[in-house]
């Protein structure tokens, strides 16, 4: 079989939009850029439910791993990896939110003297706080109430000196979904940059003889430093296996916007759908 299709079970896919919800808080935008004529950004909260609620506000060291999503520092790279949290200030520390209030936080660039190349990136946390509750039980006293304290966590990213970029696309194959009957377009990524781009991914299906036409979109991809090699999948809008080329394209966004950061075309043929019947 040909390793342009492969079979999996389940895959996970990301999506980040300009402002994102998530329960009764509203967050915009869900990433910023800090820069020498920007240094100061504004995150708007609002509260989208029915109960007053609290957020404390603070910095996460959050490393990206490259089949998507983060995990925490560990304490050894907490010393070594240099985070955008010891050169920016953010205020408030807390805030609470009644229903349908808005509040801002800011985050203010401190840039120190000498500062070495490179990219700083920590992620802004909101942590809601329990709420004000204790029930009493049938007794008439007061029982415990556990409740989970929820983390939004948004990328903040300032880079200092000349940012030179240079991902590529490596690789393109097709994952169909047994239990869904979906296929997703895979991507594999390398890169060997000092800094992270932001952009989405477009793919371009135009069968043998016939129209182009969009067959997928993934909006907000990042590729950041800390990992050379990343893998994405995101779905093939009415895929039907043909012969033909199909083109994903990498295209930035945000301050990245009208780069065309990576493409690469996978051509499929009579041959290669023959082999996989």
């Amino acid at each position: 079989m040909h390793t342009f299709f492969k079979i999996v079970i389940l895959v996970t896919l990301g999506l980040i939009v300009a402002a994102q919800s998530y329960a009764s808080l509203l967050i915009s935008p869900v990433r910023t850029v800090l820069s020498e004529r920007e240094r100061t950004q504004i995150i708007t909260l609002i509260n989208t439910g029915n109960e007053t609620r609290s957020y404390r506000v603070e910095w996460r060291q959050l490393m990206a791993v490259p089949e998507g999503g983060y995990r925490e520092y560990t304490e050894e790279e907490k010393k070594r990896i240099a985070g955008l949290e010891r050169i920016a200030r953010v205020t408030p520390k807390q805030v609470s939110l009644q229903p349908g209030q808005r509040q801002s936080v800011k985050i203010l660039l401190r840039k120190p003297e000498n500062l070495a190349a490179g990219e700083y990136r920590s992620h802004l946390s909101f942590v809601a706080l329990p709420l004000n509750t204790a029930p009493e039980n049938n007794s008439g006293e007061s029982s415990i109430k556990l409740q989970l304290l929820m983390s939004y966590s948004m990328p903040v990213i300032y880079r200092a000196g000349s940012v030179i970029v240079n991902p590529e696309i490596t690789n393109l194959s097709l994952v169909h979904i047994k239990e869904s009957g979906v296929t997703n377009i895979k991507v594999d990524f390398y890169h060997d940059d000092l800094f992270s781009t932001h952009g989405r991914l477009v793919a371009i299906w135009t069968p043998k003889n016939g129209t182009p036409r969009q067959v997928g979109l993934l909006n907000g991809y990042n590729f950041y430093p800390e990992t050379k090699n990343a893998t994405i999948q995101f779905p093939w809008k009415d895929f039907k296996l043909a012969p033909g080329s199909l083109e994903v394209r990498y295209e930035g966004q945000g301050e990245y916007h009208g780069l065309l950061l990576a493409q690469k075309t996978l051509t499929i043929t009579q041959q290669m759908i023959n082999s996989v019947k």
